[in-house]
């Protein structure tokens, strides 16, 4: 009893973005088409409006302009990302491009996200 080694527990992982998605049709169609293509289409409203908003716990966030299409721009990366691992990951032979995919998104996720919240943050 005082001299048990304490069992280690192991961390909760909600989903692993490296490897394959899980099975099923809730997640591919859910996860890989319809969320990702709310958060395209917000994209290209941002996109071609030159307006979006972002929304706060007190307020939103009215951006125009460049900001805009940051937001945009990060919307599409992460519908692409999702659609990339949920989608393409479950279909066999769109599984050997789906990291390819979500590599290339998560780039462009970081990159214009990043830069939005630079020029939110220093006032650019």
């Amino acid at each position: 009893m005082f001299f048990r080694t304490p069992t280690r527990r192991q961390p909760v992982a909600f989903d692993d973005w490296d490897g394959a998605p899980p099975a099923g049709v809730c997640p591919k169609w859910l996860g890989g088409m319809v969320i990702p293509l709310g958060l395209v289409v917000y994209g290209m409203a941002c996109l071609v409006a030159l307006r979006g908003i972002l929304p706060g716990w007190q307020a939103f966030l009215d951006l125009r302009g460049i900001d805009a299409v940051l937001l945009g721009l990060s919307s599409m990366a992460a519908g692409t990302f999702l659609h990339m691992h949920y989608f393409w990951g479950s279909v066999r032979r769109l599984s050997r491009w789906s990291s390819a995919g979500k590599t290339l998104a998560l780039f462009v996720l970081i990159g214009s996200l990043g830069y939005l919240i630079i020029r939110i943050g220093f006032g650019l």
